[in-house]
């Protein structure tokens, strides 16, 4: 099943980091907003829609931010899907474009996380998960300790992959953060939970990206020509119902995402050349690139440490910086990814640049369900 692709004729951001009350959820997404239809050269004339993802916006915040862009009077709708709400805000567009509802649709993910979030975020309160004090980082803590003990990874391997994820943030305009870090800081930084660190943990942040969709007669709409990167497939796949006590490290969830991936984009995991995965833990870029396929099995760490994952490497890895530098408004996280994949098929990522990318994944999961084995998952392909 293939369905056309949708042309991402602009992208924009504002940079992710911790904002005072006074830089509102709206005024965020406004902002990413104009930026993206000025990089489009699109007038608010030619847009037929807005879709926008958030998690703590509050009702009908996606109408709240239409008012305020100048898109009131508008299709409007809002999408919540945990991390994967973003992304899942890209599908719907996409799949609307490839209907032949709409020619030319702007797409925002944004968050607030500063002023409604204390520590970190947590299952629903009526799930089993927080009845008995879940949180997510012990969840990954538990997985990371897994992952040691059935591959034999080291530590530092894994605290090899925030090491490389903020040397790509270096050079990422948009990032919470933007400075080195060594592995000795990782491994000395305070613990959240053993064997995790706080670097090894993704930061709350404030953010919103966007990006303008367009049909074939969106971008004759808008005036565009030659090569515009293009959307080939969104994959959306949610947990499934485990019995027993399973592999805490299979990530079936995300071998599914992948297989929807492929199915959707007709692209195989051997042509992808870049990937933006979540990161919201080291050690889940380790387990879910291996669930897609593109890393071996039980290798992810070992990749990591040995550069393999590294701008210049064999499969580059988060080159924005990922969740863990770039930082992770939830909501705006998979629009991030969308504007990342469409400056590198453009060529125009500045020093994060990977040579040569022509195809280009991007991953998020989103949530926990009790019983499951999560909440969504969204896969993006992308291609110039």
């Amino acid at each position: 099943m293939s369905l056309a692709p949708a042309h991402v004729a602009g992208a924009g951001m504002v940079r992710f980091g911790k904002y005072p009350a006074d830089v509102t959820l709206e005024r965020m997404a406004v902002g990413a907003a104009r930026t993206a239809l000025a990089d489009a050269g699109a007038d608010l004339g030619q847009v037929d829609g807005l879709y926008v993802g958030h998690v703590f916006g509050g009702p009908v915040a996606g109408q709240r931010v239409a008012a305020q862009v100048g898109l009131d009077g508008k299709p409007v709708s809002n999408h919540e899907n945990y991390c994967a709400s973003g992304a899942t805000a890209v599908r719907e567009a996409w799949i609307a474009l490839a209907a032949g509802l709409h020619d030319v649709v702007l797409v925002i993910g944004v968050e607030k996380m500063t002023d409604r979030i204390s520590g970190g975020v947590r299952p629903d309160p009526g799930d089993l998960d927080a009845a008995v004090g879940y949180v997510m980082a012990a969840g990954h803590a538990m997985s990371a300790r897994r992952y040691m003990a059935d591959h034999g990874a080291t530590r530092e391997q894994i605290a090899a992959v925030a090491v490389k994820n903020h040397a790509h943030s270096v050079h990422n305009p948009f990032a919470q953060y933007q400075k080195p870090i060594s592995l000795e800081q990782v491994l000395g930084a305070r613990q959240i939970a053993e064997p995790l660190g706080l670097l090894d943990c993704s930061p709350i942040s404030d953010g919103a990206a966007a990006v303008v969709l367009c049909s074939p007669a969106g971008l004759r709409r808008l005036g565009l020509s030659g090569a515009v990167p293009r959307v080939l497939g969104v994959g959306l796949v949610s947990g499934a119902v485990q019995t027993g006590l399973g592999d805490l490290n299979a990530e079936d969830v995300s071998r599914r995402a992948g297989e929807e991936a492929w199915k959707l984009s007709g692209v195989g995991p051997d042509e992808i050349d870049l990937v933006e995965m979540h990161d919201c833990f080291t050690i889940a870029e380790i387990v879910r690139m291996e669930g897609l396929g593109l890393v071996p099995h039980g290798r992810g760490a070992a990749w990591a440490a040995d550069g393999h994952t590294a701008l210049g490497g064999r499969l580059p890895v988060n080159p924005s910086g990922g969740l863990l530098s770039r930082g992770h408004p939830v909501g705006a996280t998979g629009a991030a990814q969308v504007c990342e994949l469409t400056w590198q098929l453009r060529g125009t990522a500045g020093g994060r640049q990977v040579d040569g990318a022509r195809t280009a994944l991007a991953y998020c999961k989103g949530g926990t369900v009790n019983g499951t084995d999560g909440g969504s998952v969204t896969t993006v392909v992308m291609a110039r």
